[in-house]
């Protein structure tokens, strides 16, 4: 594509994280050049990455220290939500009207400041070096924003190199004052009837994006929703200026339904971006496979804020899918993908996956989930390259789960994680806490569990939940008792020149007031210790499994740091094996004596032995189900047989339940691009 033939430009602005390329307007450039229309991309966030250096735009990006304790990190408000990203271009939007920023600067010190060390601290890696403290950073920052205007007119300059006729920005996360503070120096140097500006993406959903389209009329168009539908329109607009209906400045975008139709995405103008820099041979592709949520569709959950235009869960063909996933990898020479998807569709694990597997493709990925799933569903999976799951874990009480509305249970959490272990999976999942309606207690008995669960991955940290726009703890607050709900305090110094309402109807993180609200510092202590203590643990490579030599099967148990091996009959082996998965006393007797030589153990015997095994913390219960800790490392064979098999054609499909998708041919895959 030469650089006059550009006729739409699209901006990634500071501070979309820099490790992978923009899903939404790669996509977007393929709607529209099937229209002819030709469109670029330019990565302001990598270039500024280069200007300030990687350590200095992680921070800006995540807005806490690097790595921090999980007792600290559990009061420190979730990084998004401080804005420090924001603040960094507030003074290229607001010039001499930009809130203070010593004053905001004060605020975050006692929620930056990490001590050096921590009283109680364990030495088995819970930290890791900081790559920037607060007090250096807070420097750093100051310099930025006094140069962040020279920044946007260097900017525009650029942009403006072979007058593209459209520009589009799309916000999400901390974009938007950098995209805010552009297109206001843009529209200075340039006139509507030469430019339009666009702006889009997850900042611009209902009320955010009619208050951005009220506030900030230098912007022509804000699109709220999925703009893959209404982008050719605005654009043609633009280019042809001599018939059509004018689009109005607020647009609102349906659901885009035909997921089947949508282009291959072009990461081209990324790696381009990055050619020379490090990250070039550690970058990942991002993909998505559904969007909505089809669990959030039946039973919302209570603090999560995404799909606010609507949850109705749309996938594309599994076939179609796939073939996107091979072109991509191929086309780029890499083959980890971050998913983008909200929820994995749970048809794709007897799909795509299988048609993975049966090709052996070297595609591996990342995907969220719920956590109720199946062995098999999961062995499906990571045969076919899931190596990293996000399963939705935020608590180990069954009781606070209810009130999260996850639909899970406590048993189910355990299970997924010791099975990810199992199978060697990187899971993802942290600790919630200060759920309306919660019991202290709760976390007392997690504290209680966690010395049995050391040799399983951890959470990655505690936090406090946020308030986010679309939540139903947002829409509906008075049911669950929660007060005098504003927005975060940051949106009062990012956009200090905008009056108090209209800081509201932009924010998507808020503050409210819990009534009869504790503070968690007084029931989370030991909580927070236990985590602290299972991530040391953990590091240290402690286990709980099953073993075996000269013929004997045993268990090794160093949780508590000795080491003990425990010899195990044969029944007690079928008992571990029986409840791998949660079962009751009852299926676990049955399962038992399946095929047991020698006639059905005696009932009497197996309750002393489940007793035996529950008192040393090998099996927890809750209710009437149990659960198995104990692991055992040779199912990751599973794995490996599963792809031999298919490799070698032998597998039978069919008896698995499983269909292996089949790509569309060049005719199908032509006529889906149309």
């Amino acid at each position: 594509m030469s650089g006059d033939s550009v006729q739409v430009r699209f901006v990634v602005a500071p501070f979309l994280p820099e490790h992978q390329p923009a899903l939404g307007v790669s996509t977007l450039i393929g709607v529209l050049g099937r229209s002819g229309i030709q469109a670029d991309v330019r990565y302001l966030n990598v270039q500024f990455m280069r200007q300030i250096g990687w350590e200095l735009y992680y921070y800006l990006s995540y807005a806490t220290p690097p790595e921090i304790l999980a007792g600290e990190m559990a009061f420190l408000p979730a990084s998004p939500d401080l804005l420090l990203g924001e603040m960094v271009f507030a003074p290229a939007l607001w010039g001499d009207a930009a809130s203070n920023w010593e004053e905001y600067a004060d605020r975050l010190t006692p929620l930056l400041e990490v001590k050096q060390h921590t009283e109680g601290a364990t030495s088995g890696g819970a930290r890791r070096e900081q790559a920037l403290h607060w007090g250096r950073a807070r420097e750093l920052i100051r310099a930025l924003r006094e140069d962040s205007p020279r920044i946007v007119r260097q900017w525009a300059q650029d942009i403006l190199v072979d007058n593209p006729r459209v520009i589009g920005f799309t916000s999400t996360f901390q974009q938007s004052v950098a995209s805010l503070a552009l297109a206001k120096e843009l529209r200075r140097l340039r006139p509507r009837e030469e430019l339009t500006l666009i702006m889009g993406g997850a900042n611009c959903e209902a009320d955010m994006g009619k208050a951005l389209s009220d506030n900030f009329p230098f912007m022509d168009h804000v699109v709220s929703g999925e703009g893959e539908g209404v982008i050719v329109d605005l654009v043609k607009g633009v280019l042809d200026r001599r018939g059509g209906r004018p689009q109005p400045r607020y647009v609102a975008a349906p659901p885009f339904e035909a997921m089947d139709t949508l282009p291959i995405p072009d990461f081209d103008h990324y790696f381009e971006a990055i050619k020379d820099m490090p990250m070039a041979k550690r970058a990942n592709l991002t993909a998505e496979s559904s969007r909505g949520c089809w669990w959030g569709a039946k039973s919302h959950c209570t603090f999560c804020g995404l799909n606010g235009s609507g949850m109705a869960y749309r996938s594309k063909d599994p076939g179609r899918f796939v073939q996107e996933l091979r072109t991509l990898a191929g086309r780029y020479g890499f083959n980890f993908f971050m998913m983008a998807d909200n929820i994995l569709d749970l048809k794709y694990i007897k799909s795509v996956f299988p048609a993975l597997i049966e090709q052996g493709d070297e595609i591996t990925m990342f995907y969220e989930t719920k956590s109720n799933l199946r062995k098999e569903q999961l062995e499906l999976m990571v045969a076919g390259g899931v190596t990293e799951l996000q399963p939705g874990i935020e608590s180990l009480s069954t009781p606070i789960l209810e009130l999260m509305d996850k639909g899970t249970t406590r048993l189910q959490n355990i299970q997924l994680i010791k099975w990810c272990e199992e199978f060697d999976i990187n899971v993802n999942w942290n600790i919630l806490f200060g759920f309306p309606g919660e019991a202290p207690e709760e976390y007392a008995e997690m504290a209680r569990l966690m010395p049995s669960l050391v040799h399983l991955p951890p959470p990655g940290g505690c936090g406090r939940i946020r308030m986010d726009r679309f939540a139903p703890y947002w829409k509906t607050p008075e049911k669950y008792n929660l007060k005098n709900v504003r927005q975060k305090w940051a949106y009062d110094y990012v956009y200090a020149a905008l009056p108090a309402e209209e800081r509201r109807r932009i924010a998507y993180y808020f503050d409210y007031d819990l009534e009869g609200d504790i503070d968690p510092t007084v029931y989370l202590q030991d909580t927070l210790k236990r985590t602290e203590e299972w991530r040391d643990g953990y590091s240290r490579g402690v286990t709980l499994e099953l073993k075996t030599r000269d013929g004997a099967t045993y268990v090794l148990d160093t949780r508590d740091g000795a080491s003990r091996e425990t010899e195990v009959t044969v029944d007690g082996v079928r008992l571990l094996k029986a409840m791998d998965s949660i079962q009751s006393a009852r299926v676990g007797l049955e399962k038992v004596n399946e095929s047991r030589e020698g006639g059905p153990m005696p009932a009497a015997d197996f309750d002393a032995m489940l007793a035996r095994f529950l008192e040393w913390g090998w099996v927890i219960r809750e209710g009437a189900k149990h659960l198995s800790l104990v692991l055992d490392r040779t199912e990751r064979q599973r794995i490996i047989d599963l792809k031999m098999a298919a490799q070698l054609g032998t597998i039978d499909w069919a008896r698995l339940g499983a269909r292996p998708a089949v790509s569309p041919g060049p005719a199908q895959l032509v006529a889906s691009s149309t």
